[in-house]
């Protein structure tokens, strides 16, 4: 959009500082003001000028949204919401009658988008002080505003998820000493499950808070157990994202299953095997589940060791109820299952 015809005591207003050398007259000025002009087209700032009446006489680089024929001619309670419109007119009166500029940030609704501004009043001032009109610089703040309002929300989402964690980790503790037979069983027994949160939160963290990827979970689970030798799981199935919540539950899930394992000598060179399996059942009300099962066969002649009371309560009560399912575990000579329901809702 090109200036309007406009006074000259307004055009020398828009004028740089020159090098001096009146010689170039004319043409390198208006080469420069060509220039500054397009430069301006690249930015989000517009420029206008108003009289006394809150007429636009001229307005360059107007926001997406507004047309230059809608605007010159006309006050802003011609082309803009009426709230916008009026905290404009008061804001620009004020600068007439006090000579002073002003600054503020508004909202306003442009073709059914919210766009916040940035906006800059001045006062044109003719010799004697009297203020002829005023100047407006208007920065189309909107992106800034947009990532402000997503840092916000990812700040409260970190905080509530901080708090779910620490609820986790002394429900953890609490439980893990009122079952520790000493002090050393207990660091290590919390110890392994601390880990195995830390473990689940940082695939979390990496696929920014959105959940974590169920053969990672697993393996990452698995992997503190690892010695110099392959692990002895296999792991087959639909491979999904569950979500936060869900990824620390099953994380934990894993991790006290790979420590029964443990105990069993599976996790061990050997002739024993696990498997995990994980697949997507559909429900009649037109839901989902998703299935993990964990399959754990003995070598021969071996014979699994009692689970602990612990260890049972957190995977038949404690992680499905957090993620809205049910949790079976079976122990039958050489052979362990376990298989875990997960609500569909848990899948993103």
């Amino acid at each position: 959009m090109g200036l309007v015809e406009h006074s000259d005591k307004h055009a020398s207003s828009m004028k740089g500082q020159d090098n001096g050398k009146s010689g170039e007259g004319t043409y390198e000025s208006s080469r420069r003001f060509a220039f500054a002009m397009r430069a301006l087209s690249r930015t989000p700032v517009s420029l206008s000028y108003q009289n006394r009446d809150l007429r636009y006489e001229w307005a360059e680089n107007l926001p997406a949204g507004i047309e230059l024929n809608d605007v010159l001619g006309y006050t802003d309670a011609d082309f803009l919401p009426r709230l916008a419109a009026e905290r404009l007119r008061v804001t620009k009166l004020h600068v007439i009658e006090t000579r002073e500029p002003q600054r503020f940030e508004l909202p306003v609704n442009i073709g059914g988008e919210v766009r916040w501004f940035d906006i800059w009043i001045d006062p044109d001032l003719d010799p004697s002080g009297l203020a002829m009109g005023v100047y407006s610089t208007i920065i189309d703040v909107s992106a800034q505003k947009r990532r402000e309002v997503q840092l916000k929300n990812l700040l409260r989402e970190v905080s509530h998820r901080s708090r779910n964690l620490l609820a986790i980790v002394l429900s953890l503790a609490s439980q893990t000493a009122r079952s520790a037979t000493s002090v050393p069983a207990f660091v290590t027994a919390f110890s392994g499950r601390l880990q195995a949160i830390a473990r689940a939160q940082d695939l979390i963290t990496d696929r920014d808070w959105q959940g974590a990827l169920l053969s990672d979970l697993i393996s990452r689970q698995i992997a503190l157990f690892h010695r110099d030798n392959a692990l002895p799981v296999e792991l087959k199935g639909d491979d999904l994202v569950v979500s936060p919540n869900a990824a620390l539950y099953v994380g934990l899930a894993i991790h006290e299953l790979a420590s029964n394992a443990v105990r069993n000598g599976q996790l061990y060179p050997g002739d024993g095997a696990i498997h995990v399996a994980f697949s997507v059942e559909p429900r009649s009300d037109g839901g989902r589940n998703l299935i993990v099962k964990w399959t754990e066969r003995l070598g021969a002649g071996s014979t699994a060791h009692e689970v602990e009371p612990l260890t049972r309560k957190f995977l038949e009560s404690v992680v499905p109820l957090a993620v809205d399912g049910m949790g079976e575990l079976a122990v039958n000579g050489g052979r362990v299952d376990y298989a875990l329901r997960i609500d569909g809702n848990h899948i993103t």
